[in-house]
């Protein structure tokens, strides 16, 4: 089901420009065409395979050999069998696995209901298998939990949203909106139709075009994208300690304080990544064929490091009989370090109510300095789903007696927190932008033991905007459509006339503009932290 669900993923992202032509009067262009079919999107196979479904898959690694195996042991011949069940009614996938890895055997069930993924223990006991001891420096929490360990995500509700409109035949409403942002960004030119199909074809010109373009229209149509963005992480806002409007609205200032990229910066860019191929083409007709080749390359300027992604995909056919296939392969090759490369090969054959895939995967990995080989693996794979509209699949009942919430003990995003020293009035700090150490002739302070004080110019003419001193005591900053106003020795300053507070005055050290990170937070939407003796500013 897994090698499946990423065909049909990999299908739906190059199908989404087939469309049928119509015979009526009017010629529709081969871009319209491909905006039509994103917005009529059908997904092409059974829709009971996204209702009530089973699949059965056998994984065998067949190649395991190189220095890894000195740490995790040797896995070649180790089996995998899966039972994957699927029952949208109730909200629930059910996974069983059965493993047999160097004359261990261990066998459990994995479920996802609704919000949460419930585990047995044993998988845990499998995971020390492949070397991965989750509860190391606990071994007694494990011993003395009960039979379910379970976590809950609110992202997961996205689940079973997704899963209605597959049923639907649908891409979800987030992704399809964005795909047709990014369509509606590539010029005409390198749109073709003939009697018989539609191409897309990009070269190296055409990736400068789409890049422009893209930003260019990202800058003219600043709500919509900050909508796509909201609707592609609905269930992420508690996490992030925002609301969607929140959210929308920081959006929007940090596309207002973007920087305009100009074609010679994109072109500067594009010398590190290289278009060798880039063509989806489609048959009008229905169950035509359909291709999409990708080939990019991409180097270090001074050739020390580079590689290569490739995605090649190929269908034809109907939901009665559908055929694809899909490659993926990359390489990475850093001269004084490691060159590793992988290939995913895929052939899925869809027949009404039943699908059938065989998958063979390849990597190796060698160190370049001493030629020693690190990973030379191989493994096979084999499934076959099948409609089963009978199908009913429950996930355990969880109560305080047979199920422990570790949700806690995986640290997210909003758990991880910073320690840092206690904050003094001192002028030792360093202060990084986006990643960057910037060297400032005046060093950031904190005031007041908790407001961090930073060089405007410097500061700010690394997150995009322009900085001019007007004498005798003003600073007038642009970001975007923002022009911002700052008086030294002064509390208030002024956002496109509209006149706020800062958190402390602005002053001059050394000739210096020296004002509060809070202003760069609340103006520009950048996030602040102090991370051991440094202001860091990421936006």
């Amino acid at each position: 089901m897994l090698k499946k669900t990423l065909f049909n993923v990999l299908l739906a992202l190059s199908l989404c420009f087939c469309v049928v032509l119509s015979t009526s009067a009017a010629q529709p262009t081969a871009k319209d065409l491909v905006i039509t079919g994103i917005k009529n999107f059908d997904l092409g196979v059974d829709k009971g395979f996204y209702e009530k479904s089973e699949d059965v898959t056998s994984i065998k690694i067949t190649e395991f050999d190189g220095s890894v195996t000195k740490e995790l042991g040797q896995f070649k011949g180790a089996s995998i069998d899966l039972l994957s069940q699927l029952d949208s009614n109730n909200n629930v996938i059910k996974v069983s696995y059965t493993t047999e890895i160097d004359g261990n055997k261990h066998n459990g069930d994995i479920y996802l209901k609704d919000d949460k993924v419930i585990l047995n223990k044993d998988i845990f006991i499998l995971l020390k298998d492949f070397g991965l001891d989750v509860f190391k420096n606990n071994p007694a929490f494990l011993e003395q939990s009960p039979e379910y360990l379970y976590l809950s995500n609110e992202q997961l509700k996205s689940v079973w949203e997704q899963m209605l409109s597959y049923q639907n035949q649908q891409l979800p409403g987030e992704y399809k909106d964005l795909l047709l942002f990014l369509v509606e960004a590539i010029p005409e030119q390198y749109f073709n139709l003939t009697a018989s199909k539609v191409t897309l074809q990009l070269d190296q010109n055409g990736f400068e075009d789409v890049i422009y373009n893209l930003s260019t229209k990202i800058k003219n149509e600043k709500e919509r994208v900050a909508d796509i963005v909201v609707n592609l992480n609905k269930y992420n806002y508690e996490q992030m300690g925002v609301t969607p409007e929140q959210l929308k609205q920081q959006i929007i200032t940090g596309i207002d304080s973007m920087p305009v990229i100009s074609r010679e910066q994109i072109k500067l860019f594009s010398s590190f990544v290289e278009v060798n191929d880039f063509i989806y083409e489609a048959a009008l007709i229905p169950g035509g064929q359909k291709n999409f080749n990708l080939d990019l390359g991409f180097k270090a300027p001074d050739g020390s490091v580079g590689g290569q992604l490739a995605v090649v995909i190929d269908s034809v056919g109907t939901k009665d009989n559908l055929e694809g296939t899909y490659k993926i392969s990359g390489n990475f090759n850093a001269q004084n370090g490691p060159q590793f490369n992988f290939e995913i090969n895929c052939l899925c054959n869809y027949q009404s109510e039943a699908a059938y895939a065989d998958t063979t995967i390849k990597a190796t990995a060698k160190d370049n300095t001493t030629g020693e080989l690190l990973l030379n693996f191989a493994a096979i794979a084999d499934s076959t789903t099948k409609v089963n509209p009978n199908l009913v699949v429950n996930a355990p009942e969880l109560n305080d007696s047979n199920s422990t919430d570790i949700t806690s003990l995986i640290p997210g995003p909003e758990q991880v927190k910073v320690v840092t020293p206690p904050i003094t009035e001192e002028t030792g700090l360093i202060v990084i932008v986006n990643g960057n150490t910037i060297d400032t002739e005046v060093k950031p302070a904190i005031k007041d033991n908790e407001h961090p004080i930073v060089p405007a110019r410097a500061v700010l003419e690394a997150l995009g905007c322009g900085v001019r001193w007007y004498a005798p005591n003003e600073v007038h900053i642009t970001a975007g459509d923002k022009t911002i106003l700052v008086y030294i020795n002064e509390s208030n300053y002024k956002v496109n006339g509209l006149e706020k507070a800062l958190s402390v005055p602005a002053y001059l050290e050394a000739c210096r503009t020296m004002i509060p990170t809070s202003l760069i937070d609340e103006e520009l939407g950048a996030v602040i932290e102090l991370v051991n003796g440094a202001v860091v500013i990421t936006k």
